[in-house]
């Protein structure tokens, strides 16, 4: 019984391990990932004096209530009145403040007077040359009013160059624009022309010789009029426009139901500046205003097909790149989510367990819905047939505050925005084999709309075959894969390196567990088995007169005499029956098939010997 009890027993627990090992090799990558943030954060939301990293890692475990208060606490705790810096101690900036506001606007939290600071550090950017177009279809006369002054002429002529003159409009870039006076940036114009007519703002960055056209546009007819004014606006302390800060301003201000058109001129036209490559903000821009431009930027600045790094941060700047594009059901963004997971250290963290990192990339690929802790209980906006659209596409008038939508690039619009097909946004749509010489962009039909024209793809080399990625050289992430071939002279394959218990470790203790099972449950049929092959290689070693049979039984020798006992004092005689002093023979039991095939075994043994 005590054996059958130890079976049961090692059962059970090889049971238990094999249900272990499964599970854990069935944890997601994701499940391990938010496992080991907790675990980071402990109570007390990693005990970190950044206030982006506390930000950050509210975003990502306010599905979990008791973090949530705990990252909240922090984050709060490194306010300093409507505001926040990098530290407790530090001045307020513009970039700490958004995140908080984004922070606490995720799970419900008033953040009305936060939003008052930001805008308070709005200022009108002079960082951009400013110009008024005015288009007719054939030679007409115009009338330009500033504010409530006095109208001044100018004439179009049928090549569409402008002549005349005033204090705030002069002619420029060849006649075909005027320009506007830096004094007369906050001044509205009234345009009145005698034939059917077009206005539009149009500016640039000085120096450059690129111009960006206003997304507003106005028409009249003859004798109808205009009305145009700069609307562009940055985020300054200091009086210096801040770019990092304005991105992160306009942002938080688009998630809160703001109005944002006022920002684009100044962070689109100063988005090519060296210094703020870095900052990604395409990304930015593509959330403000779902614009091809912007998407078709952003993904043409992925390396490899897998990651972002522009300012040598690879984690953060890939987060900040899955952010823009949670949305987006699109190749870039498989490959960096299956590439994230490819690289996550054995712990389920990345880049060395860091907290800020790990929360980005959670929030930005994997967001979980928040827990609302604030009083104005909001409700899925979908839910209530409204739609999560970016900001860009929803008119302030029709942005709904008291909704929540999943991702933090959208807000809730009571209006279906209109959606282009490939074809109204004059692009194709490539077959399975060719690819696309150009942009690639989204439209209502597809994905995948070609802005350019479609080719026949070139054949993959045998390292792109095997899901590698061919390099100058290796990350320190990576290791080379040897045998396969690249499509440039100096290139190596390059692939992740392996971590972590693989598959066929976990299939190899399983096996390993069941060999010792089956050897507990059939030992006695192995005793026997390995007596037998023991018994063939003893009598192979030599001739069998060598081996000594096995010695008779005795017979015939006296028992010895136990030692006699001293005498006693004589017992009184009994009157009770005495009984006999034979037992009754016992029932032989019945050998079992493992010692029956013992004694054959033995008994061929002693035949041999004879």
């Amino acid at each position: 019984m005590k054996e059958k009890r130890g079976i049961v027993f090692i059962l059970i627990l090889a049971i238990l391990l094999i249900t272990t090992l499964v599970s854990a090799a069935n944890e997601t990558g994701i499940d391990k990932a938010y496992s080991c943030l907790r675990s980071q954060l402990g109570d007390d939301c990693g005990d970190t004096k950044s206030t982006e990293q506390s930000a950050l890692s509210l975003l990502a475990i306010a599905h979990d209530s008791g973090k949530q208060s705990d990252c909240k606490s922090s984050l709060n705790n490194k306010k300093s009145g409507d505001c926040w810096g990098t530290t407790s101690s530090a001045n307020c900036d513009l970039k700490s403040t958004a995140l908080a506001v984004l922070a606490l606007d995720n799970i419900g939290s008033s953040v009305e007077d936060y939003i008052e600071w930001l805008l308070s550090k709005e200022k009108l950017s002079k960082d951009l040359d400013w110009f008024l177009e005015i288009d007719t279809n054939e030679a007409s006369e115009c009338k330009i009013q500033v504010n409530e002054g006095s109208e001044k002429t100018f004439n179009i002529a049928e090549n569409k160059k402008i002549s005349g003159s005033s204090s705030c409009l002069s002619p420029a870039e060849g006649n075909y624009y005027l320009r506007i006076s830096d004094s007369c940036l906050d001044d509205e114009f009234t345009i009145s022309c005698d034939k059917d007519f077009i206005t539009t703002l149009i500016y640039k960055k000085s120096g450059s010789s690129v111009y960006y056209v206003s997304s507003q546009t106005h028409s009249s007819s003859s004798g109808g009029n205009t009305q145009e004014k700069v609307n562009a606006y940055c985020f300054a302390i200091s009086g210096k426009c801040d770019y990092e800060g304005s991105l992160w301003a306009a942002l938080a201000l688009a998630r809160t139901g703001k109005e944002t058109s006022q920002y684009i001129p100044y962070i689109t036209a100063m988005s090519d500046e060296i210094e703020n490559r870095k900052y990604l903000p395409s990304a930015f821009l593509y959330m403000l205003t779902n614009e091809d431009d912007y998407y078709a930027d952003l993904i043409n600045q992925q390396k490899q097909g897998k990651y972002w790094e522009e300012t040598g941060k690879k984690f953060y700047d890939t987060a900040l790149a899955l952010l823009s594009l949670q949305n987006v059901d699109v190749e870039a963004v498989t490959n960096t989510k299956d590439y994230l997971l490819e690289i996550q250290d054995n712990s389920g963290c990345w880049n060395s367990n860091n907290i800020r990192d790990t929360s980005f990339i959670l929030y930005a690929g994997w967001p979980k819905q928040p827990v609302i802790t604030g009083g104005d209980g909001r409700s899925d906006c979908e839910d209530f047939n409204n739609y999560c659209v970016s900001a860009g596409e929803c008119l302030e008038e029709n942005t709904l505050d008291n909704f929540y939508c999943p991702y933090l690039s959208d807000v809730c619009c009571d209006t279906e925005p209109e959606q282009q097909s490939c074809d109204e946004k004059q692009g194709i749509i490539c077959s399975s084999t060719q690819q696309c010489s150009g942009s690639e962009v989204i439209a209502s039909d597809t994905n995948y709309c070609c802005l350019a024209s479609c080719i026949e793809a070139p054949e993959e080399n045998s390292c792109e075959k095997e899901g590698y990625s061919c390099e100058t050289s290796c990350s320190s992430d990576e290791q080379e894969k040897t045998g396969y071939d690249c499509d440039y002279i100096g290139d190596v394959c390059c692939g992740d390196k392996e971590s972590g218990w693989g598959w066929g470790i976990i299939i190899f203790l399983i096996v390993l567990i069941i060999l010792v099972i089956l050897a507990i449950i059939f030992r006695n049929q192995l005793k026997t088995w390995w007596f037998r092959i023991k018994s063939k290689l003893k009598f192979g070693r030599g001739p069998l007169d060598n081996i000594q049979p096995p010695m008779p039984p005795m017979t015939g020798v006296p028992q010895l005499q136990r030692p006699m006992l001293r005498s006693r004092a004589p017992r009184r005689p009994s009157h009770r029956p005495r009984r006999s002093s034979r037992r009754p023979l016992k029932t032989p039991r019945k050998r079992p098939e493992q010692d029956n095939a013992f004694e054959d075994t033995m008994k061929k043994l002693r035949d041999m010997s004879k």
